[in-house]
């Protein structure tokens, strides 16, 4: 990673700090401060699916999203340290515009085929963000502050 985009991702995490963003459930969404209400507005609906690789504390995370329009779904496969098992989370994921670009917002962590929510799975957070010179920064915080750079790709 050069300066800039170094540069770039301390800009747009110190960004999410000012916002005061967090995954939060569907149902709760318009129950926030007042503040983040006024910070996000509705983006244009996306029809695509994406391949995103990230990690924490050195455990990569594959994810799939696919969007359709405003939310979607994701899958994301990992190894637990705390099961020492390869496991499978489905989350539910919802686009936002915001100041800085484009934020899809994670919620209700469950085992992947099945309804049962995962006790340790902390809801993922994406900035996507297209730079003035074009270049394309994504990002990811979740709501413990545990962020990391993302590889990012559409799948055809």
């Amino acid at each position: 990673m050069n300066l800039k985009q170094f540069a770039s991702i301390g800009i747009l995490v110190t960004g999410l700090g000012f916002l005061g963003l967090e995954s939060v459930d569907a149902r709760t969404l318009f129950q926030t401060s007042s503040y983040t209400i006024a910070q996000t507005f509705e983006a244009q609906p996306i029809y695509e699916t994406w391949k995103l690789t990230h990690s924490f504390a050195g455990y990569v995370h594959e994810s799939t999203v696919v969007m359709n329009g405003r939310s979607g779904v994701m899958r994301t496969k990992y190894f637990n340290p705390l099961t020492k098992k390869t496991e499978i989370v489905k989350q539910n994921m919802t686009l936002k515009s915001v100041p800085r670009g484009l934020m899809l917002i994670g919620s209700n962590p469950v085992y992947d085929g099945t309804s049962k929510r995962h006790p340790t799975y902390v809801e993922d957070n994406f900035i996507l963000a297209v730079q003035p010179d074009g270049s394309f920064i994504v990002l990811t915080c979740d709501r413990e502050n545990r962020c990391s750079d993302v590889d990012f790709e559409v799948i055809k």
